[in-house]
């Protein structure tokens, strides 16, 4: 098992040093992909003992990791799951938001946003985006690009339509 003090050293170690030593000749982003698969694996055997203290420290690597690789999605997965499994549903919600382009809120005049102002914006966004069918003074101040539907219901049209053309050409 690895401690919280060895996983926040070996993470300060392997993220302040990205560049490769002299006698190598590999290429920079070869050896941060390496050390990228490194800490998820560490991450990985960490979020299988299932205890709270690894799974932190687990969140550390994946932290390490994804400063190397900022859109790595198993990095991305790994951490969702660790936050969820911690019951840090905010630190999840707020993770969405940064990588979902479409809950970014377009009116941020400052540069930081708190996390509490965070959530208001979000449900004030998610207002916008879903509205409900009962407020008929929202219907004009909706932004028109935003269309929210279900998958499901758009590949039963797709799949429709799909079957009504080939029946009209067969005829």
């Amino acid at each position: 098992m690895v401690d919280a003090s060895s996983a926040a050293r070996k993470i300060a170690t392997m993220a302040t040093s990205p560049c490769p030593s002299g006698n190598e000749k590999k290429h920079w982003w070869l050896s941060n992909r390496r050390i990228v698969y490194k800490h998820i694996k560490e991450a990985r055997n960490l979020i299988a003992t299932q205890e709270p203290s690894d799974i932190t420290s687990a969140l550390n690597l994946l932290d390490a990791a994804l400063a190397l690789s900022p859109r790595f999605e198993v990095a991305l997965e790994l951490k969702a799951r660790s936050l969820l499994y911690l019951r840090r549903f905010k630190d999840v919600a707020d993770m969405l938001q940064d990588y979902i382009p479409s809950l970014k809120i377009g009116n941020d005049e400052s540069g930081s946003v708190s996390s509490e102002n965070s959530s208001q914006q979000l449900s004030r966004e998610r207002v916008k985006l879903l509205p409900s069918n009962d407020s008929s003074s929202e219907t004009a101040e909706r932004d028109p690009s935003f269309k929210c539907f279900s998958v499901s219901d758009l590949k039963k049209k797709v799949m429709a339509g799909l079957c009504k053309t080939c029946h009209k050409e067969g005829q």
